[in-house]
């Protein structure tokens, strides 16, 4: 893989990426399943930026993006979260989704553009016997078993977010970084 501006892998192995400044969607390298209409989704970036970032959504039944979405520039390094609730974005069920987080280096050439990639689809909770979890300690446990992965990280750095200090969502945070390959050096 070439990596020179453009960085198109799905994990959040930071160092990869030659650019001193790179963002990296977070998910398993193959297509993240959900049974949410509206999930959330995760990139990461190792500093804070001003530059623009762009979140765009797209399937495979199109070739226009279904979304394109300007965030603010993340003002420190950590994840950061999509929540596709708040842009009023549904997924239809076994619809399969590209999505990308492009950090706008020069708005009249995309090719200077930091660009990371992930694919998400919704599948039929019945088809994984995943109905209506509340998120808690044990959801995440289930979203992974089911092999939900975006459901289960969304669900467990909820839990992190709302409880800062609790050691035990921490270590079991640091515990799916570690089986998913990923390392950051930073916390959110």
């Amino acid at each position: 893989m070439t990596r020179v501006v453009v960085c198109t892998f799905l994990t959040a192995l930071l160092a990869l990426c030659s650019s001193p400044l790179s963002a990296d969607v977070v998910g398993p390298d193959r297509i993240g399943m959900t049974v949410r209409k509206s999930p959330v989704l995760y990139f990461f970036i190792p500093e804070a930026t001003s530059l623009p970032v762009r979140f765009t959504l797209g399937d495979e039944r199109s070739m226009s993006p279904l979304a394109e979405i300007f965030l603010p520039p993340p003002p420190r390094a950590g994840f950061w979260a999509i929540r596709l609730k708040d842009y009023d974005i549904q997924l239809a069920e076994d619809i399969q989704y590209r999505w990308y987080v492009s950090i706008i280096r020069d708005s009249t050439q995309n090719q200077q553009d930091i660009v990371s990639q992930g694919v998400i689809e919704r599948i039929d909770p019945q088809l994984v016997d995943y109905y209506d979890q509340v998120c808690d300690r044990d959801s995440v446990h289930l979203a992974l078993k089911a092999g939900l992965w975006i459901d289960g990280f969304g669900c467990l750095c909820e839990l992190v977010e709302a409880n800062p200090e609790d050691q035990k969502l921490r270590s079991l945070q640091e515990k799916l970084w570690k089986d998913m390959g990923l390392a950051p050096t930073v916390r959110p």
